[in-house]
């Protein structure tokens, strides 16, 4: 089994559409429906797919109005997973001008991006159709799920899964000797067309994940 570099994951979107819900749900297979928080999370934890450990620190982004950006944060991450509600339609507006914001804070360097639209398990509220969906993830070349914090850990743990897959392989795309690099584009086909249509099981190295909260400017673990 193999040891692989820390990938920074930055969590986005608006207030209330369930971000720390998913997250906890990816690191712990439970659901906590409540979350109130004013303050920035960051997530440190391992987990093991493919055959390969990868040490992953998620950073929950709750601290910012939904009319301002985080755009130190999204420097400083190698993959964003940028969620709305499909019950709110100026979550999915905002996501919208999200990634914007992420095209153009690292441009022209590619950063991998997974949209989710959550809360798809309270259909007789939903505003934003799949297709509406599907369609903003095209437009800017990134993958798409809908999925259910409440319901479903499977699907969380894809979207998680592959967009962390992703930064991996870039990674490894760029520390290869400049002769044997390959193209983003085909390195995104070839993942696609190995792991598009299966999941590979998560195994949580710990039951409890580490967490850490941002105050003055330092971090306090427990």
């Amino acid at each position: 089994m193999t040891n692989f570099m820390t990938v920074h994951v930055v969590v986005l979107g608006s207030k209330q559409v369930g971000k720390t819900a998913v997250i906890v749900r990816f690191l712990t297979k439970r659901y906590i429906g409540e979350y109130k928080s004013n303050t920035d999370w960051l997530y440190k934890h391992s987990v093991t797919f493919d055959d390969m450990v990868s040490n992953v620190e998620i950073l929950d982004v709750s601290r910012w109005p939904n009319d301002s950006m985080p755009e130190e944060e999204v420097r400083w991450a190698d993959a964003c997973l940028l969620i709305y509600s499909i019950c709110d339609r100026d979550s999915f507006n905002k996501a919208h001008d999200t990634l914007d914001l992420v095209h153009r804070l690292r441009a022209p360097s590619y950063v991998p991006v997974v949209l989710v639209a959550n809360k798809k398990d309270l259909e007789h509220c939903r505003q934003v159709s799949s297709e509406d969906g599907s369609e903003l993830a095209s437009q800017y070349g990134c993958k798409f799920y809908e999925v259910s914090a409440a319901d479903s850990y499977v699907e969380v743990s894809t979207a998680f899964q592959n967009l962390i897959r992703e930064a991996r392989t870039l990674h490894l795309q760029r520390s290869l000797p400049r002769q044997r690099k390959l193209s983003i584009v085909t390195m995104s086909k070839m993942f696609g067309a190995m792991f598009g249509k299966t999941s590979p099981k998560v195994v949580v190295k710990n039951k409890h994940p580490s967490f850490s909260l941002m105050m003055g400017g330092r971090w306090i673990s427990w």
